[in-house]
């Protein structure tokens, strides 16, 4: 059973689009359980319970009060093989509605009746994580080739630029594979329906490549969003060209990002922004050692060229590279969960596994604002971020993470430093 279990993991895994694709499927815990239904369908039922505590301090000013909470997440999800070329998944999550993927403990509302009316109610939502079909086989071209439709997690290469794995989009996926080694996919995701015509819906059209060779990858991608909500319309392109290549003990990866297009506005504004990340792994184990430098591009500050310079983004609300900066403060950009706009980054990072069931990361940020108002200051400050993963039990682990960064002038000359600690236990079935 763990064999074929594996077998259809892996096969969801190469024809649904990885992380070096663009669609991304939810892992399916390898013990999971597996029935048959009507018609000899095959059903592998799984599901996730998470239940973390945090405690915040990222104001940079220590006088106020910091933020202190708990919150879960619960997730059921149904893989259907229905047959060896067709196949549905569906999975649901509880939140706090459409755009969470937790409850807060305690804030369910007071369902108690009496004197204390207080507490007593059930927590979260559930809605629709993913929902899709896939069919795949070799009729139609006479190579591998498929459709997937519905709604899945979405991302671009190392999701420097577009990072939607957290919900997901309604899209439609082709794909070849020509040779072994080229995959090759057109996909098209609606990001908004307008609520009167096609005037102001959002869509999105990608073609991307990924290549296999021998110690090397090789993929591209050529992402186009149309958004007609503006006057003119928002007409933005994004090229993507990513490489990694292993040399013995050594893996070494690039990702170069570049956009353009225009925005209706009077006068139009064009797109010129960019990003780029080059790094290396090392393994000497039981240690891996990394060294990665990233750098995205941010406005002139003052200038009047009708030109939007910094690098766009649009990501999920979760952690990027670090723990604190961006992810529990708004980036060089002032957006919160904004990546690596306006942002640049040399990181020192080492990860061990020193018991069988205890993994450990540190990892050391020297962070930079590329540009800066006039008399402003660029250093964003040096962070440290730590993490720890205990399994306790067959598909149960508890982990412990965080960061704490030394507030560099950026934030202020009296700024104080901001740190963040989190902790959780999950179990998946």
């Amino acid at each position: 059973m763990k064999k074929y279990l594996a077998l259809v993991s892996a096969l969801i895994f190469v024809l649904g689009f990885s992380a070096v694709a663009f669609a991304i499927h939810a892992e399916i815990p390898s013990d999971t359980q597996a029935v048959v239904a009507k018609g000899s369908t095959q059903l592998t039922l799984g599901g996730e319970i998470r239940a973390r505590g945090e405690y915040i301090e990222a104001d940079f000013n220590k006088d106020t009060a910091a933020r202190s909470f708990y919150d879960s997440r619960v997730r059921l999800s149904v893989d259907a093989k229905v047959t060896d070329n067709t196949s549905g998944f569906i999975q649901v999550e509880a939140g706090n509605g459409p755009t969470a993927d937790n409850y807060t403990w305690g804030a369910a509302g007071n369902g108690a009746r009496g004197i204390y009316g207080v507490g007593n109610a059930k927590p979260g939502q559930f809605n629709v994580l993913q929902a899709w079909i896939l069919h795949k086989g070799s009729g139609l071209l006479g190579v591998p080739a498929g459709v997937k439709v519905g709604h899945m997690p979405l991302a671009l290469g190392n999701k420097l630029f577009f990072d939607h794995t957290k919900f997901g989009d309604d899209a439609i996926v082709f794909f070849v594979d020509p040779t072994k080694e080229l995959h090759i996919g057109l996909l098209t995701a609606k990001f908004r329906e307008g609520t009167t015509d096609v005037s102001d819906d959002a869509d999105a059209y990608v073609g991307l490549f990924t290549y296999k060779g021998q110690g090397f990858n090789l993929s591209g991608d050529v992402a186009y969003v149309d958004d007609r909500s503006t006057t003119d319309g928002l007409h933005f392109w994004n090229f993507g060209l990513r490489g990694d290549a292993k040399l013995d003990t050594i893996t070494i990866r690039a990702d170069v990002e570049l956009q353009t297009g225009s925005m209706g506005t009077t006068p139009d504004v064009d797109f010129a922004g960019y990003a780029f990340l080059v790094g290396a792994d090392v393994k000497l184990d039981p240690l891996t050692l990394t060294v990665e430098f990233a750098y995205g591009s941010g406005d002139d500050n003052g200038a009047a060229d009708n030109k939007i310079k910094s690098f766009v983004t649009s990501l999920g609300a979760d952690p990027h590279f670090t723990y604190v900066y961006e992810f529990r403060t708004p980036n060089a950009c002032g957006n919160q969960y904004g990546g690596l706009c306006n942002t640049m980054y040399v990181k020192l990072g080492a990860s061990a596994k020193p018991m069988k069931n205890l993994t450990a990361y540190l990892n050391l940020f020297w962070l930079r604002a590329n540009e800066v108002p006039a008399g402003a200051d660029k250093d964003i400050g040096i962070e440290i971020d730590p993490k720890i993963v205990y399994k306790i039990d067959k598909n149960l682990s508890y982990w412990i993470e965080g960061g704490y960064l030394m507030a560099g002038d950026f934030w202020g000359k009296n700024a104080d430093d901001a740190y963040a600690v989190r902790h959780g236990i999950m179990l998946t079935f």
